[in-house]
């Protein structure tokens, strides 16, 4: 499509580059060749009579004009995203579409492991990407660049529609060759043990169950740090360590590692998962069909 004498495949490239992204990565997102990035970045600069792009060191750091054109560029491109899926009908027997997700591994091991199963018999040309929540991911779902982001209630976009899809509580676990735990913990032992816990990054280093502990002045003697919940149960394994994690994950853990699951001695808020997507794609047939899939499954689960 042109505009103006301007190939608008265009601006999806220099979307790309805006957000920061080389020419190699550009070219690897969008399935092109480096030299066909480069070729349209100087159709750019002649279209837009500016350099756009200057290399420092070994990033392409943008002009002030390019800069300029970085928000109106993004509004320009889901505009034209929303105009083209609003008009489209959505049947999940037949549709071919790619969707993708932002979520921890909690929620998808305790949940979306759930989800896949059943879509994959009502919807089965439908693709599903799962991003890893992180402090790279999240953002994406504000850019518009994933559709769907799942995270815990107060960490939603206030500008973007959510609703919440489940609840959950804590629950510890501890091996279950460990001869000093038996069947039920106590506040003393909980806080004598050395603990297994999550960093979700250096900006966000605090989990959930330890925001409620630091609440009630509770300090743990943290001993090892995960990058992710799934890792914290394979670490307590043959250890005397302990770890609270979220009570759905903790009995699937028990089911294939030699784990016991003890209620945990001190009082942890229990949380909500929410669902949210971004508002320029509210009528977008195949997003609103996925999200009540998603929705009516919390329901059952």
């Amino acid at each position: 499509m042109r505009f103006h004498r301007l190939d608008l495949n265009l601006l999806v490239i220099l979307d790309h580059l805006l957000q920061g992204k080389s020419v190699s990565q550009t070219a690897q997102f969008l399935s092109l060749t480096q030299p066909a990035i480069s070729n349209s970045l100087s159709r750019l600069r002649v279209h837009f009579e500016d350099e756009l792009f200057v290399q420092v060191g070994r990033r392409l750091e943008p002009t002030p004009f390019a800069k300029t054109l970085a928000e109106p560029v993004k509004a320009a491109l889901q505009d034209i995203e929303r105009i083209i899926i609003a008009r489209s009908d959505f049947d999940p027997a037949t549709a071919e579409r790619d969707f993708t997700l932002v979520c921890s591994d909690y929620v998808y091991t305790a949940f979306l492991t759930l989800v896949i199963r059943k879509l994959a018999v009502i919807a089965p040309k439908v693709n599903i990407l799962v991003m890893l929540n992180s402090e790279m991911t999240s953002p994406l779902l504000n850019d518009g660049q994933v559709d769907f982001l799942i995270t815990p209630q107060g960490l939603t976009f206030p500008l973007h529609p959510s609703v919440p899809l489940f609840s959950d509580d804590f629950s510890c676990i501890v091996w279950s060759g460990n001869e000093e735990v038996g069947d039920s913990l106590t506040r003393e032992q909980y806080l004598d043990m050395r603990h297994v816990s999550v960093t979700l990054g250096p900006k966000n280093p605090k989990h959930i169950e330890q925001k409620s502990l630091d609440m009630l002045n509770i300090e743990r003697r943290i001993v090892v740090f995960t990058p992710t919940f799934n890792a914290v149960a394979d670490t307590v394994v043959g250890t005397p360590y302990i770890a609270t994690v979220h009570s759905r994950t903790a009995r699937l853990f028990a089911e294939r590692l030699p784990l016991k699951v003890l209620k945990a001695p001190v009082p942890i808020a229990t949380f909500t998962e929410c669902l949210q997507w971004h508002r320029n794609k509210d009528a977008d047939t195949g997003t609103l069909w996925l999200k009540e899939f998603l929705v009516n499954c919390a329901r059952d689960f």
